[in-house]
């Protein structure tokens, strides 16, 4: 519809006229109702605007803990419920995940805090700190460690003493610890050694919960409650990930044994290789000619080599890096790779030459 150009000053004189044909006390209630709906809107707008600003000044950072305290990084820990800030000047905070016990750093020192309550539960009087497990934290001050429960009480009261090593975490109830470069055992969760700081090596086989260790002369092997699967005066154990216990002798020989201790194969190896020698001879296209020796390279679970004849009889330990035939009957056996090589001269029965 087209309006009229005399439309809206018709419209007002109408509006006009009927204003000054009302009494005056119907023009002040409407003025009134007029001024209170006015007032009602400019409230409501302005409570539009100012809840998300509010929402958003309650609710920043990160939720924690199982009652809905928030953390702002490197800053403080507060209540979005009251605004309250329960742990300012924060560090950093260290939260596993599903835990609600986390490690606080706060004026260059550590300690545990309590995710629901934003209490800690032990002083704040630590060097470092490894986050909860198996119920048990680890801190540590001036060298020495000290084992808390999740309740912040000590397990020891007098700090351990470790070295050579970077992480502090229970496995299975169970925690190995250096206590020097060269001596190694195994705590429980009550801070006893279930295994004495004796031993040399102490490695957790996770996939197929072992422990692969090391006492004097002896290899031993133990399953996590510790009864021995396979222990003998080897030169090393390995744990494979797949295929089992792989059991070095001194003369550098392999067994197999599988998890649970029982020999599989009395002798084991990577691979078997030819060895060829260059006979000094050219073919008719001037290309040399190469020939079988009477020996095979075997190759080790370590990727070390040996020599074998042609029956498969060891003639040499796997000793070698390389083992190269420069004639049928002589080898070269080397010790290393690049600008370490060296090595010997052996004959096709494993002697060394001189």
């Amino acid at each position: 519809m087209i309006m009229n150009a005399s439309f809206i000053p018709r419209l007002w004189a109408r509006i006009s006229a009927s204003w000054k044909a009302r009494s005056v006390t119907s023009r002040v209630l409407l003025v009134g109702v007029g001024v209170i709906l006015i007032a009602v809107g400019v409230s409501l707008c302005r409570s539009f605007r100012a809840a998300p600003k509010a929402l958003e000044r309650r609710l920043y950072g990160e939720e924690i803990g199982r009652n809905g305290l928030r953390y702002k990084h490197g800053a403080h820990i507060y209540n979005p419920e009251t605004g309250t800030i329960l742990v300012d000047s924060i560090e950093w905070l260290h939260i596993a995940p599903g835990d609600t016990i986390a490690i606080l750093a706060k004026n260059h020192r550590r300690a545990f805090i309590n995710l629901n309550t934003a209490e800690l539960i032990t002083p704040l009087d630590y060097d470092k700190a490894w986050q909860f497990a198996c119920d048990r934290g680890i801190m540590s001050r001036h060298d020495s460690l000290f084992i808390f429960r999740r309740d912040g009480s000590q397990v020891n009261t007098t700090g351990l003493t470790a070295r050579n090593q970077y992480e502090y975490l229970f496995y299975q109830n169970s925690l190995v610890l250096h206590v020097d470069y060269d001596h190694v055992g195994l705590l429980d969760t009550a801070g006893c050694w279930v295994l004495e700081p004796v031993y040399s090596k102490i490695e957790t086989c996770y996939n197929r919960r072992l422990y692969n260790t090391r006492l004097g002369d002896e290899c031993i092997v133990y399953d996590y409650n510790l009864k021995p699967v396979l222990r003998g005066a080897y030169k090393a154990i390995e744990v494979d990930w797949s295929e089992g216990l792989i059991a070095t002798e001194h003369n550098g020989i392999q067994r197999l044994f599988d998890y649970e201790g029982k020999l599989v194969y009395q002798v084991i190896y990577k691979r078997i290789e030819p060895l060829d020698y260059n006979t000094g001879r050219k073919d008719k296209d001037g290309d040399d000619i190469y020939e079988e020796t009477d020996c095979y390279i075997y190759v080790d679970y370590n990727g070390k080599r040996g020599l074998m004849d042609k029956h498969y009889h060891v003639l040499t330990p796997p000793l070698f890096y390389s083992i190269e035939a420069q004639t049928k009957h002589v080898f070269f056996a080397s010790f290393g790779e690049y600008s370490d090589r060296f090595g010997t001269l052996i004959d096709d029965h494993g002697k060394a030459l001189r």
